[in-house]
């Protein structure tokens, strides 16, 4: 009989279990109402503990060895045969029907006999790996000596007029992407016994306070869990090796944080393709830290940024991105919809010559009255907030902000004085301001030669500013903190820092 206060226990977790409860049970309330309370009670008793057995087993094996687990696994296996031949004989349904509690504990033995063979598979890999590391020296040998005879014979068989047999092609390790960071990443994944992860930073405080000296074993130990996590350089969290990936650079980035990065530059294009300190980071170099599907998603952006003045569907409703071979003669095919676009004017499809779009007339008189600038490449219009004539757009295209010519092929000033002088103050602005008009002006005409000579600045300095302050280049207010260039003065957020300039 179960106590009123399992019971009471049982119901508390009901709402959280349900999902389960709903796939091995498909509980029907006309059955329920009509059996004994306390038989009901059990039942969901029992589902509830085979459903949270089986669902924490999957995790077991991250915390112990194979042959604890594989032990742990049996056992259990025996218990459910038991609850089986327990359950099997009780109860008052119909003949040939299973009830809740018998179709929970078969599932429950299912899934226990899952995670046996799982296990099992992951021991067999790794003794195969262990052998493969143990012999590798040995196996590369006997390929090479065999390698070797392949082609002394096919050099016999050319000279004495033989036909010879089908070449074997060279064999050799293809580790162009295959660094050694990434190999033991993938050691610790697939081939070494994971260790149960400990909160040694709090450990290492404990150690500290302490009177007595840490002995070398502690330290031993400390050490090697400090050597197996890493900061994350975007949300700064302590991360497992095993989940860090290294870009170009040489910073690491977790799954998670990696994954937004990559999300963030297929819907920004300025953020494409997604980098670290201006140094493109490749999806093959860190392949198994992305999922299948974002990988195809981004493989489809990149076809659509690479694209020089990109056609979309003239469709509000769909708006998607039209290939190039969807297009013939000046006239885009949106291959979901079936919409005509214009290529020229980006508009439905219409006869004769584009005509006259009323609405881009006014938006190009807005930007002509605000002294806007409007993309060779890509068309979009941009507006200079601060820096030098010098615009490298969204879409890479550099061009002068004052005639939208190609970059460096007109004789335009590289600076617009009253600009330069306004962003002089701005900078003055930030830190202690003389006492006196003539310090004033001293630190603006020292901040205006400073611009001038970091106009093409690399950004490799930066320091740490609190307070609440607006991103000059997302445009987003931090309210904690910012970055800002120790050389050219620009504010960027952490994400702009890392990730656009």
């Amino acid at each position: 009989m179960v106590t009123s206060e399992e019971c009471s226990m049982c119901f508390a977790h009901f709402g959280a279990c349900m999902g389960k409860v709903e796939l091995i049970g498909q509980w029907r309330l006309e059955n329920a109402v009509r059996r004994p309370m306390a038989e009901v009670q059990s039942s969901l008793l029992l589902t509830l503990f085979c459903s949270m057995t089986a669902n924490t087993m999957a995790n077991m094996f991250d915390f112990m060895d194979e042959a604890s687990a594989a032990l742990i696994i049996q056992l259990q296996i025996q218990d459910s045969q038991q609850l089986s031949e327990a359950y099997g004989t009780k109860g008052k349904g119909r003949e040939g029907e299973l009830s809740d509690s018998q179709l929970s504990i078969n599932l429950y033995r299912e899934d226990l006999l899952r995670n046996a063979s799982i296990l099992a598979d992951r021991q067999m890999t790794r003794s195969i790996v262990r052998a493969c590391q143990t012999d590798g020296e040995l196996c590369t040998s006997l390929l090479s000596q065999e390698q070797t005879a392949a082609s002394d014979r096919q050099t016999a068989c050319r000279l004495g007029g033989v036909a010879g047999p089908n070449a074997i092609p060279p064999w050799t390790v293809a580790s162009e992407e295959m660094d050694e960071a990434l190999l033991a990443k993938l050691s610790t994944l697939y081939i070494q016994t994971p260790t149960k992860e400990c909160d040694f930073e709090s450990a290492t405080i404990e150690a500290v306070s302490e009177s007595e000296p840490e002995s070398s074993s502690w330290a031993a130990t400390r050490q090697t869990a400090q050597a197996l996590h890493h900061h994350c350089i975007a949300c700064q969290e302590l991360i497992r090796l095993s989940d860090t990936a290294r870009v170009p650079c040489n910073h690491e980035y977790c799954r998670d944080c990696l994954q937004n990065l990559f999300r963030a530059s297929m819907t920004d294009d300025s953020l494409f393709p997604p980098r670290c300190c201006r140094q493109p980071i490749a999806p093959e170099a860190v392949r198994i830290f992305l999922t299948a599907e974002l990988l195809k998603q981004y493989e489809q952006k990149k076809v659509e940024f690479d694209t020089p003045d990109r056609t979309y569907c003239s469709n509000p409703l769909c708006s998607a991105f039209i290939h190039l071979q969807d297009i013939i003669n000046d006239q885009a095919t949106c291959p979901d919809c079936s919409t005509i676009t214009c290529t020229l004017c980006k508009a439905p499809s219409h006869g004769g010559d584009c005509p006259a779009d009323t609405a881009l007339q006014q938006v190009l008189q807005t930007a002509a009255e605000n002294g806007w600038q409007r993309c060779y490449s890509c068309r979009r219009l941009v507006e200079l907030d601060i820096g030098c004539n010098h615009i490298t757009c969204h879409c890479g295209a550099q061009f002068c902000y004052i005639c939208a010519q190609r970059w460096k092929t007109c004789p335009c000033a590289q600076w617009n004085e009253e600009r330069l002088l306004r962003r002089a103050n701005q900078v003055v602005a930030r830190g202690p301001v003389g006492a006196n008009p003539l310090q004033v002006r001293a630190q603006v005409v020292a901040a205006v030669q400073n611009l001038r000579d970091r106009h093409n600045c690399e950004h490799e300095s930066w320091q740490y500013i609190r307070g609440q302050h607006r991103c000059e280049e997302c445009y987003q207010t931090l309210p904690s903190f910012i970055f800002e260039c120790r050389q050219c003065h620009i504010q960027a957020c952490r994400r702009c820092r890392q990730n656009r300039l």
